[in-house]
């Protein structure tokens, strides 16, 4: 038997502070983590704000949702939106 360690991956469980300031810095700060965050924050995060950005990702990409995908490039391509006008550009094409 090997007494060789095993490294484990902890995952970020929350977004850092300075990624907090609107949803779309969220989603941005989400979108440059590996998955297992993503499903982290989802599940453990406390925020529900942390919770909606998550949410938006992992439906994007588990649920393939298109409408969710187009959200999501808006936000990360495009400056910031109001959620409104962000909705109705995406609910409405």
């Amino acid at each position: 038997m090997s007494s060789e360690l095993i490294p484990t991956r902890r995952f970020r469980h929350e977004i850092p502070k300075k990624h907090r300031s609107t949803l779309d810095t969220r989603l941005a700060w989400l979108w440059h983590q590996r998955f297992g965050t993503v499903q982290q924050v989802w599940k453990e995060s406390p925020d529900y704000d942390d919770k909606t950005a998550a949410t938006i990702i992992l439906q994007a990409i588990v649920g393939a949702d298109l409408n969710n995908i187009q959200l999501l490039f808006k936000r990360l391509e495009g400056g910031a939106l109001p959620d409104d006008e962000t909705l109705d550009g995406v609910l409405h094409i």
